[in-house]
């Protein structure tokens, strides 16, 4: 059994496999990123288990208008106003007298056809002032749809326009680029759901290839850079922090999954941290995920961790991990434990129990703080949310390796 962790990146969907951590010594000290200047993993181990879904940056288009509907003959005669309810009670009348008539005319002869002729322009009546309104109602349809026609064709350029702009600001983030695409930018009146995206991957991009270019140690400059074009770009503040967070999330990341995180790797990560002005607490999962990892460091069969359980054991059975989790959406927690032979959810009698060596998979989501653990004696994944998964994944991992050893290494 592996385990693996999946995260949502600045532009991509990444998740990768993870194994015994190397300790410090063994980290290389070459200062080159793991991370290309489009944003790209590019230091990636052959043994590492690896992939990504990048997200290109898309070309933002006007939503699809809204047809506008030709409005129904008995919509337009019952609008729903006294004239309209007035309209429907003539033609009720005027059905009454027709069939009263016809009535007539059977029983009594010709004299009924006088109130047919009356039932019939009663009913006449209504159905001619209609269409007189009917006509009315689809020209002004017909001046709307022109209207909106002319307004998305309108939309269309300012957007093009704009995606132009920022498509110049990826390949020369100048001054001059700067200010023609602010300028395109306060041309826009389409809602900025529709181009937001758009600016979030041009800024996110501008980042990673000035970062290339300039270097960890002027990261103060790439942070501005990224601010100033934020803003030209048009962005709110959340989203303009927002990009900034996921370029250092990358770089981290990065270095986290081709286990290059070492001395020299770390003051790098710090340098940008420091100079695009993030602190421990904006990036919470990013602070928590680098704490597992740091703690895995040098754990193996040799020095497994231990710790105290209320729950009978079995022989040759040692506790190894215990936490509270929380399974689904329930409110409530329920205590979990990991030992060299099984995984214990739940302290009472009935408590799910699974035998380490039938897991097949454990899923970590490091955004949701969730695991997914697939066994074969288990007709659905196990899901719970936990406080430490990461490292809540890597002991249960470690836990089938030890099982696997022979009993003098337990």
């Amino acid at each position: 059994m592996s385990f693996r962790i999946q995260k949502s990146l600045g532009n991509s969907f990444f998740q990768f496999s993870v194994g015994r951590r190397r300790d410090y010594p063994s980290i290389d000290h070459d200062a080159e990123m793991s991370t290309g200047p489009a944003g790209e993993f590019i230091r990636h181990r052959p043994e590492i288990f690896y992939s990504a879904d990048v997200r290109t940056i898309h070309t933002p288009e006007v939503p699809a208008p809204r047809s506008v509907s030709s409005t129904p003959f008995w919509g337009s005669l019952i609008d729903g106003t006294p004239r309209g309810w007035g309209m429907l009670g003539m033609i009720i009348v005027g059905a009454l007298l027709t069939l009263l008539g016809l009535a007539t005319v059977a029983n009594k002869g010709s004299q009924g056809w006088i109130v047919v002729l009356i039932g019939l322009a009663l009913m006449a009546a209504p159905i001619v002032l209609t269409s007189a309104k009917r006509r009315g109602i689809r020209m002004q349809e017909e001046k709307i749809r022109k209207q909106r026609l002319e307004r998305d064709e309108r939309d269309r350029q300012l957007l093009a326009a704009y995606t132009t702009s920022l498509e110049k600001l990826r390949d020369d983030p100048s001054d001059e680029t700067l200010q023609y695409v602010q300028r395109e930018n306060e041309k826009l009146d389409l809602p900025y759901a529709v181009w937001a995206d758009t600016a979030i991957g041009s800024v996110l991009y501008v980042g990673f290839s000035t970062l290339a270019r300039v270097g960890p140690q002027n990261s103060r400059d790439v942070a501005e850079l990224m601010d100033r074009a934020s803003n030209a770009a048009g962005l709110i503040a959340e989203d303009a922090n927002g990009v900034r967070h996921a370029l250092y999330s990358t770089i981290l990341w990065h270095f986290i999954a081709d286990d290059r995180l070492g001395e020299e790797q770390t003051r790098i990560v710090r340098q940008i941290q420091e100079g695009f002005r993030i602190k421990d607490e904006d990036v919470p999962i990013d602070t928590a995920s680098e704490a597992q990892f740091n703690r895995l460091r040098g754990i193996d069969h040799r020095n497994a961790p231990r710790c105290e359980a209320q729950l009978p054991l079995r022989m040759n059975e040692y506790c190894m991990y215990t936490a509270e989790v929380r399974i689904g959406a329930a409110a409530n927690t329920t205590p979990l434990f990991i030992t060299n032979k099984r995984l214990i959810l739940g302290s009472e009698k009935g408590a799910t129990e699974i035998e380490v060596p039938k897991i097949d998979d454990v899923l970590a989501d490091a955004d949701t703080s969730r695991i997914a653990i697939r066994a074969s004696e288990l007709k659905h994944p196990l899901d719970f949310a936990a406080g430490e998964p990461i490292y809540l994944a890597a002991i249960l991992d470690l836990a089938s390796r030890l099982d696997d050893r022979p009993k003098s290494f337990t």
